[in-house]
């Protein structure tokens, strides 16, 4: 099976047998266990369930006990195991992208763009997050904004962010909100 994520920890709360909760780190997580760094210190023997930020609960029981952590051997299915792993492999394929927010390109990429002094072009949508969007825009280099410049992406108001090539980025003022923010956008 996988091996150990040995590099990467993963935040997240702790929950004991007593029923006392913790905020922990948890790091080299793999097939055989975990150890878990936290204030409370379990007994050897004892169940402990952690919720693991991207990773969902990991039930285990404790094997080991140091001063300042604890390993516990995983009590999970092999189904579930299966996905714990896959979720660290995607976390660990994720650790090199700089983007914080999650970006998608709609179904109707077309949209159209306001410039500074009113000129409107036709645009397409290269990728869209909920704060921000890139355009491929239908002008000459020369007719497309300065950074800086306010403009309006069908009709949410958005600043130039960078000067793509064929287009341009640019950071809405309000950003789209979890509800709105799917493959069915229309800008």
């Amino acid at each position: 099976m996988s091996r150990p994520a040995a590099g990467r920890a993963v935040s997240g709360r702790c929950l004991l047998e007593d029923g006392s909760e913790y905020a922990c780190i948890a790091s080299d997580l793999g097939p055989c266990g975990a150890v878990i760094a936290c204030a409370g210190l379990p007994r050897v023997g004892e169940r402990v369930v952690c919720y693991l930020d991207g990773i969902g609960a990991v039930r285990g029981r404790v094997d080991r006990v140091q001063p300042s952590r604890f390993h516990i051997g995983l009590d999970v299915g092999e189904a579930r195991l299966a996905r714990i792993m896959a979720r660290l492999a995607w976390r660990e394929a994720r650790t090199g992208e700089q983007r914080a927010a999650p970006r998608l390109v709609p179904v109707n990429d077309r949209t159209q763009v306001c410039l500074p002094g009113g000129r409107v072009v036709a645009a397409r949508i290269a990728d869209l997050s909920m704060v921000g969007v890139a355009l491929r825009v239908e002008a000459p280099e020369e007719a497309l904004p300065p950074v800086g410049a306010l403009i309006r992406v069908g009709l949410r108001y958005a600043v130039v962010a960078r000067a793509l090539e064929g287009g341009f980025a640019a950071r809405f003022r309000l950003p789209l909100s979890r509800e709105t923010f799917n493959p069915e956008i229309v800008l």
